[in-house]
């Protein structure tokens, strides 16, 4: 008779099993250390196909030796996290600098960030986020990107499209206004920009990273062949049911192209609330409100780039009734979309300048004007002669300080008698970071702070800073968001008589001061009072204007 095999024995079966789960979970951690290594890297490194033998090796290993399930699982779960801790080792440039405990936590972090989808942790507002919004990419004509129709570039650029999206993702759910694509000698470089701050959001090698720079330029209607001449272009996102404009501008660098990519929110949520949300003391809100609302005049906002001058002016305009008053804007380009508020792009290469483009306005009967930057005389006494003549007109100018703004409306050629009679108010204003409340810390402040800074010691007994190691709200940075400093000077009779001569920013900081202005150093110093900034947020922001 022939022999017949013996069958295996009964938990032959539950053990095989057991060691097939364990394999596949080692599969799927082997995955989710590569997919962070592209993440972190732009592509995969070398230990992901180590962990996939280690995995097979554990797994064959175990099941030929009858290991049980609790070694099984304990051997799985100590190589995964000492492979996942290696990989955090190397992206920190193989220094962590803090022991065991500072690997554990930022394998926990990982971890938890992996699991909610959630962006690049380190960066403020992700934690919030509570995952990473579908990305969208529309092209400049409106199509989609990467569709059905999609030719041989968007094809072959798959990688490229899904890291830019995830890029784009992670930047919206940190609150990012810019992310800058910077060519290194060994790697490509993505920074975002977040409550004012350069912040590193990951690195990816030189392949990957020209690929995201063709897709960006692509996207944009830039001339992908040209590398030795700056380009500007524009282009769309969705972000679930918000839709963010991105402007782009790319120069030439030793290593390659490096992009400044600006995300702009037309919906203008931070206007919801007017200007009541942008951070005025009560006593200057009351007066801005007043300048605001009156049938004629002019109101000028001045600060250097990034101060937050264009969203203060379409602040202002939104306390404005639309329905009874017409409402036109020039702008260069359209940040905010407004409702019932007419308004117009410039566009030097078809000759529309905002000098032009004004004189139109003027024809179509406006009640109110934003211009939206004085750049020259033509614009400055064109939007003054507005002024005069019945209208209300909004426009912002690059200056240091209320003071200075006259003065350099004198530098650029306007005479001084137009400026007393047309301008109304000058608003000056910077930008500091908000304290996280859930973690700033309270202090006594030293002599030498309440010297320094000039704090009474009678009134102010306790002060806040930054938590240097923060808390999940912040992601560990300290400061979540930013609030507006203003410093309003008036142009009552004292200022305006000073105009008839030729004085100094002093001379007429003086006549402000004694009308009422408050500095912006000293707002300032009155928000850190108030717990809401820090006194290394005065210096940084603020510095000593007016101080």
């Amino acid at each position: 008779m022939p022999l017949r095999e013996s069958p295996p024995p009964p938990e032959f079966y539950s053990h095989f099993l057991t060691w097939l789960a364990v394999g596949a979970g080692w599969a799927v951690s082997a995955v989710w250390i590569d997919r962070d290594a592209h993440r972190r890297y732009g592509s995969g490194q070398p230990w992901s196909g180590l962990l996939v033998a280690l995995g097979c090796g554990l797994a064959y290993a175990g099941f030929s030796s009858g290991a049980s399930l609790v070694v099984a699982i304990g051997w799985l779960s100590a190589l995964v996290v000492a492979a996942y801790a290696t990989l955090l080792f190397v992206a920190d440039g193989g220094s962590l600098g803090q022991g065991p405990a500072a690997v554990v936590q930022r394998v926990l972090q990982d971890v938890k960030r992996t699991l909610r989808m959630a962006p690049v942790a380190g960066l403020a507002g992700a934690g919030a986020s509570g995952g990473r919004t579908p990305i969208v990419l529309l092209r400049k004509d409106g199509g989609i990107y990467g569709g059905r129709d999609a030719g041989g570039l968007e094809r072959d650029s798959s990688a490229a499209v899904a890291t830019m999206k995830e890029v784009l993702a992670d930047a919206i759910a940190c609150r990012a206004t810019d992310i800058h694509v910077e060519p290194r000698a060994a790697e490509l470089q993505v920074r975002f920009r977040v409550d004012g701050l350069l912040q590193p959001d990951r690195t990816m090698d030189h392949g990957i990273g020209r690929a995201v720079v063709s897709v960006v330029k692509v996207l944009a209607d830039m001339d992908i062949a040209e590398h030795r001449l700056p380009q500007d272009g524009a282009f769309a996102v969705l972000a679930g049911q918000r839709r963010f404009e991105v402007r782009v501008g790319s120069i030439p660098g030793k290593y390659g192209e490096k992009l400044a990519i600006r995300l702009l929110d037309p919906g203008g949520g931070v206007l919801q609330g007017g200007l009541g949300d942008l951070g005025f003391r009560d006593s200057v809100l009351e007066k801005v409100r007043g300048v605001v609302n009156r049938p004629f005049g002019m109101l000028i906002v001045c600060g250097p780039t990034g101060s937050g001058k264009t969203t203060t002016a379409y602040g202002a305009i939104s306390e404005i009734d639309g329905l009874s008053r017409n409402i036109v804007t020039i702008e260069d380009p359209v940040e905010y979309q407004l409702d019932n508020v007419s308004q117009t792009a410039v566009n030097q290469s078809a000759g529309l300048t905002f000098s032009s483009i004004l004189r139109s306005v003027l024809r179509q009967d406006p009640d109110v004007i934003l211009v939206g930057e004085i750049r020259d005389k033509e614009t400055a006494e064109i939007a003054m002669q507005a002024a005069l003549t019945g209208h209300f007109v909004f426009t912002t100018i690059h200056a240091n300080d209320a003071p200075t703004t006259v003065a350099r409306l004198i530098e650029i050629g306007i005479d001084a008698t137009m400026i007393q009679s047309a301008v109304t108010a000058v608003l000056a204003q910077r930008l500091v970071r908000v304290l996280c409340p859930d973690c700033r810390e309270k202090y006594s402040p030293s002599p030498e702070e309440y010297r320094r800074y000039d704090i009474p010691e009678t009134k102010v007994k306790w002060l806040y800073r930054a938590n240097p190691s923060g808390c999940d709200k912040c992601n560990g940075r300290g400061y979540r968001g930013r609030t507006a400093v203003y410093e309003l000077m008036m142009m009552g009779s004292e200022v305006r008589q000073l105009l008839v001569g030729r004085p100094s920013e002093a001379m007429i900081r003086g006549a402000a001061e004694r009308q009422g202005m408050k500095s912006l150093r000293r707002e300032a110093l009155h928000k850190a009072a108030l717990g809401i900034t820090s006194l290394d947020e005065v210096d940084r922001g603020v510095g000593d204007i007016g101080g």
